[in-house]
């Protein structure tokens, strides 16, 4: 996938919260789908998990520009909502990841596996996205 940014300790602390990720894919007729995913970090890369079939990895197969919008629990000085924005491109594997999944669930529901076939299900992808550009509003930007 190239050279990835490196994730900053903020960065990687929020992603390692509970936050759900806003991910943002085009569609065909250059329209955004929005949907919200669970996230882990793997390295220098964030991770999810989705069905092949979903409107989000068709499109990635496509075109494999991704967005992801996370939202802090805290607020700036200046009243502003701390949110981390990343901008990459995804790459997809082709197979499901149950020990991935079993992460993600552990993550944010507290269960030992993923309740969901999609755990074990063969139309199962892994999403990796390589990160080209960090902003948003937090200790993650200058």
């Amino acid at each position: 996938m190239g050279t990835s940014t490196a994730l900053s300790a903020p960065a990687e602390t929020l992603l390692g919260s509970d936050a759900v990720a806003h991910v943002w894919t085009e569609n065909h007729d250059g329209s955004p789908q929005v949907s919200v995913v669970w996230v882990i970090v793997q390295g220098d890369e964030i991770v999810f998990g989705c069905d092949r079939s979903s409107q989000k990895a068709i499109n990635l197969r496509r075109s494999p520009s991704i967005v992801l919008s996370i939202e802090d629990e805290v607020r700036n000085s200046q009243g502003f909502q701390r949110h981390l924005v990343v901008r990459g491109r995804a790459a997809i594997e082709d197979r499901p990841d149950p020990t991935l999944m079993d992460r993600l669930a552990r993550k944010y529901i507290g269960l030992d596996r993923h309740p969901l076939a999609m755990r074990d299900s063969p139309t199962s992808v892994v999403i990796r996205v390589s990160i080209d550009r960090i902003s948003g509003v937090g200790p993650w930007v200058d």
